[in-house]
Parts: structure tokens; C-alpha cells; sequence
């Protein structure tokens, strides 16, 4: 396990590659153990003598309640599962009211997209339907969102590094983004003190989440040389890090490998895309409730068998990183990253490139044996009619990055495949 000051080295190391390569992320990130103190000062330099509007999970109000204290703030915390349309525009018919300086988030995935969303629409007409990908029509904002300072709580969708909000529209059976460059969060505070306490649970289905996406985002159809380079990095945190968050919660070293890799993998998505996991996820949450970390965790090894031969080197190079191989092999060392994917590596692989991929997939078979998956979607009992409303639902932007390109009846087919 790497100790915490290789892990905040790390950071750094990935924070210069981004800001090196120019890849849309936060103006200031933060990294580190006790990095949450940070936070009052930043309010008080960011808010301009205005209120704060906070967004903040029930499990922190005591932190947040603080800080509204010390800023004439106010707090919403009704986020207590992925945001609606509905609880979008609540919280932020409260925001315009308050006409805050600032917005905070403290939380997880749900509670930073919904802040971002609710300091976009602050200083924007509508709700936020109007804005969702494929749902409504407007397709710019007419003013800046306000400044957003974003505290993950937990380590999963690196939402502090997206530049979108999901959101479900439960009366059409989707969820769908509302996506500008301007909703980026200008500061990501990332302090893995603040997930020793996530239960086992979440902790899986996060770290699940943010496997899929460093996956997905090293063979999407979108990807980018620098973007492969941070996943490439992540990767082996997850394999190592993940077992011991979820066996000991409160192991400081692995719970900051994982807030640093779900970082990562907020960075790759914001940048290179995602594919099928991500795409049928987002049906299965808005159709049937389903936890997006787990469905993207049950999903990934068929995604990932289907999609193997449209991007077998591409794979093989990320399960390599995940297996840290790649350290021995001549194949994934820093050169390779750098010069991108398309270029062949200038060492040949000691190992088959299609016994790389199987060997990865079934090591991520066996983890979602070892937290307590379920192997398919049988569980759920999902008839002809509900399969095709999934594929249906699963046609968002994630799926346009699929390797293989889809249609509602190619993913149809593939869900019968494990459904």
C-alpha cells in the first residue's frame, strides 16, 4: 500500500500533468489529509462579502451548519438520493432567493451535481429540464454560473471534476446532463479524512463507479493521449486501494489512493468520454431505481468483453495498469502515455494482449465477488418490455463514446446477455 505522502506526490505529479496538458478541470485543486481546513478561508476569498448557498449531504450538516453560520448561509440538504428535476428546482428556487456569492457542496456525486446545477441556474432563467442533453432546448446559459467550491465526502464519480450535472426526469424514464464548461467547480478540496466514516456499501459501489470510468475513459471512442496518462495512474490505486476501504474503513493510506483515483477518473470523463456501463447505468437508475455504482459495476466486465475486440490494445494496455503489470512489462511505462494510444508500444507485450484482457476482466470479476455483487442483472427480473425500454433509455452521450457504436438494438442484445 502506498503511504500517504506517496499518494499526496501522486496528486501533485497529476495536478502539474493536467494543468500541463490543458485538460478542463477545477482552477485550484486541493489534495490531502486535512486539506478540509482549508475550506473557511476559501469561502471568505471566493464569496465577495455575499452569502453562501450550500449543498451539503445530511451526514456533514454539523460542518456545513458551521459554515452557513459564519457566512449568513443557507443550507440545502434534501439531497438524499441521485437529484430529480423536481428537487433540482427546489433547491434552487432557494438559491435565487438568497442570491448567494458562492456555492459550496458537501458531499457525494448527487450532491455535487446538483450544486453545480444550482449555481448555474442562480443567475440563469428556467429549470434545469430546460437544460438537460436530449430533454429540453436551451443550449447555452446567458450568464456565468456563480463561483462553486466542491468537498467530495466520498471517493466514486469525481464529480468535482465534471463539468456536468445528471439529473433524472422520472416521468420519461431517463437521466440526462445539463453540461457547460462554465459549471465547473473552481476549487475541488479534496480531503480523504472526510470518508473514514462512508459504510461499506457506498464505499464499493463508489469505488466501482470510479473503476468504470477510468476504464471506459481509456477506450472510448474520445479518448486522449493525456487523459489515458491520468487513467493509466489511477488504475492500480483502485486494485490495491478499494478491498481495504471496503475490509478497513479507516485505513487513512487506502481511503486516500481512492479519493485521488476518483479524482482521476472525474478528470477523464470531463475530458475523454465514457462508453456502454455508463450508458445502460443511467437507464437502470432512472427505469428501476438501481444504484449508479453498482450498475456500473455489474455492467463492466460483459461491457468490456463486448467492446474487446474494437479496442484490444487500448484495453489491454488499461487492464495491464490495473494488474500492475504494466511496471515489468516494457509495454505501459512512461513513454507510452505520453505518445498516446494509437501509437504501438516500441516493446512487444511478454504476454498476449488477449491474455491480458481476460486475466483483468476476471480480476474484476472476482472483486465484484469479493464486494458482494451480483454477477448480471437476473436479480432484477427484468421482462422483454423493461429490456427495451432500457436500451432505449441507455441512448445518452455516455453511449456515443462506446467503442463499438451502438443502437437501441445492439444494447437490447447485449442486455439479453445478461438479463
Amino acid at each position: 500500500m502506498h503511504s500517504l505522502s506517496e499518494i499526496e506526490t501522486l496528486a501533485m505529479k497529476a495536478v502539474a500533468e493536467i494543468r500541463a496538458t490543458q485538460l478542463k478541470a477545477p482552477q485550484k485543486i486541493i489534495f490531502g489529509a486535512g486539506a478540509f481546513a482549508q475550506l473557511a478561508g476559501l469561502v471568505r476569498a471566493r464569496a465577495g462579502g455575499k452569502p453562501v448557498f450550500i449543498v451539503a449531504d445530511r451526514t456533514v450538516l454539523a460542518r456545513a451548519e458551521m459554515l452557513a453560520h459564519e457566512n449568513a448561509g443557507l443550507i440545502f440538504s434534501e439531497v438524499d438520493h441521485e437529484p430529480t428535476v423536481a428537487m433540482v428546482d427546489v433547491a434552487v428556487a432557494q438559491a435565487r432567493k438568497l442570491q448567494p456569492g458562492l456555492i459550496v457542496s458537501l458531499g457525494g456525486g448527487s450532491v455535487m451535481d446538483s450544486a453545480k446545477a444550482v449555481a448555474a441556474l442562480t443567475t440563469n432563467p428556467g429549470s434545469v429540464a430546460d437544460y438537460l442533453e436530449g430533454v429540453g432546448n436551451r443550449t447555452t446559459l446567458e450568464n456565468p454560473p456563480r463561483p462553486h467550491i466542491a468537498v467530495p465526502t466520498t471517493a466514486g464519480t469525481g464529480a468535482e471534476a465534471t463539468r456536468n450535472a445528471v439529473v433524472a426526469v422520472p416521468e420519461k424514464g431517463v437521466k440526462r446532463s445539463m453540461r457547460f464548461d462554465d459549471m465547473l467547480p473552481v476549487v475541488a478540496l479534496l480531503d480523504p479524512e472526510l470518508t473514514l466514516t462512508v459504510p461499506r456499501g457506498a464505499t464499493a459501489a463508489g469505488g466501482l463507479d470510479t473503476l468504470t470510468q477510468l476504464l471506459e475513459s481509456s477506450i472510448s471512442s474520445k479518448r486522449k493521449p493525456a487523459t489515458t496518462a491520468l487513467a493509466l495512474l489511477g488504475l492500480p490505486l483502485v486494485r490495491e486501494a478499494l478491498p481495504i476501504c471496503c475490509d478497513e474503513p479507516t485505513n487513512r493510506e487506502a481511503r486516500a489512493a481512492m479519493m485521488l483515483a476518483s479524482f482521476l477518473s472525474g478528470v477523464c470523463l470531463a475530458n475523454a468520454g465514457l462508453a456502454m456501463a455508463h450508458g445502460i447505468a443511467a437507464a437502470l437508475g432512472a427505469l428501476h431505481g438501481v444504484a449508479h455504482g453498482l450498475a456500473c459495476g455489474i455492467l463492466l466486465p460483459a461491457m468490456l468483453r463486448y467492446n474487446r475486440t474494437a479496442c484490444a490494445l487500448e484495453l489491454a494496455t488499461a487492464l495491464a495498469a490495473f494488474l500492475n503489470q504494466e511496471k515489468n512489462s516494457g509495454w505501459a511505462g512512461a513513454p507510452l502515455p505520453r505518445a498516446g494510444l494509437e501509437t504501438p508500444p516500441t516493446k512487444p507485450m511478454p504476454i498476449a494482449v488477449d491474455a491480458i484482457i481476460e486475466t483483468g476482466i476476471v480480476e474484476i470479476e472476482k472483486l465484484q465477488r469479493q464486494l458482494g455483487l451480483p454477477a448480471d442483472l437476473r436479480h432484477l427480473r427484468l421482462d422483454a418490455a423493461a429490456l427495451q425500454k432500457i436500451a432505449a433509455g441507455a441512448m445518452g452521450r455516455s453511449m456515443s463514446g462506446n467503442p463499438i457504436p451502438m443502437d437501441p438494438e445492439k444494447t437490447l442484445v447485449f442486455l439479453k446477455g445478461i438479463a
